[in-house]
């Protein structure tokens, strides 16, 4: 009976262990994304557009690859407004909706004999995709995009987290990027090349499998 026990525990220890080193998390948060601003000129005026700052929310899923590295899916949603400034004094807004979806990768650190707090850092490349409208006109802009992060879990239970994390997103603009430009006369302005930063500040709670 002791060797049964004994062998009993022993399983329950290695599915814990592996339950805990070879996983997939979903994750889901909700945090606050501060807005970016980009300019731009044309023969006759300059123009500057700026995203208004606004809460934002998303979700992750994580694929371990090995112990503390996983492949990561992730998806943010920022419902907000965009606001262009012309340099003869015309202001246009519209309703903005942006969209980050990315793939990369994301490191857990251990500190020491603390297995519950795990530093993270990671990275994705996609693309971001602006949603704009307004009682004239509607656009919509798929764009290559980078984000970076640093932040922790803490970990609750062997299925159970929480997540915080700070962000920072790279959009890159190619030329004649509608949705920078006065609307009801078409796009007059061009950003070639031109980089929108944005900042996210996030928290949410995941699941381990």
């Amino acid at each position: 009976m002791a060797r049964i026990l004994a062998l009993v525990v022993c399983l329950l220890l290695f599915s814990t262990n592996a339950k805990a080193e070879d996983r997939f998390e979903l994750g889901a948060y909700g945090g606050y994304m501060f807005g970016g601003s980009v300019e731009g000129e044309s023969e006759l005026l300059t123009s500057k557009a700026s995203i208004k700052s606004a809460p934002s929310f998303g979700a992750t899923v994580d694929v371990a690859l090995r112990r503390g590295a996983f492949a990561e899916f992730a998806y943010t949603r920022q419902a907000t407004e965009l606001t262009l400034r012309q340099s003869d004094g015309v202001t246009y807004r519209y309703d903005l909706l942006v969209q980050y979806f990315g793939v990369g990768g994301l490191l857990e650190f251990r500190t020491g004999s603390v297995e519950w707090f795990r530093p993270t850092f990671g990275g994705t490349i996609g693309a971001t995709v602006f949603t704009a409208n307004d009682a004239l006109a509607s656009y919509e802009e798929w764009r290559l995009s980078l984000a970076f992060e640093g932040g922790a879990k803490i970990r609750l239970t062997n299925f159970l987290g929480l997540r915080f994390r700070a962000r920072a997103f790279i959009t890159f603009l190619a030329d004649d990027s509608a949705m920078f430009c006065a609307s009801g006369a078409g796009c007059a302005f061009a950003y070639s090349g031109t980089p929108i930063l944005q900042g996210e500040v996030a928290g949410g709670a995941y699941l381990s499998f």
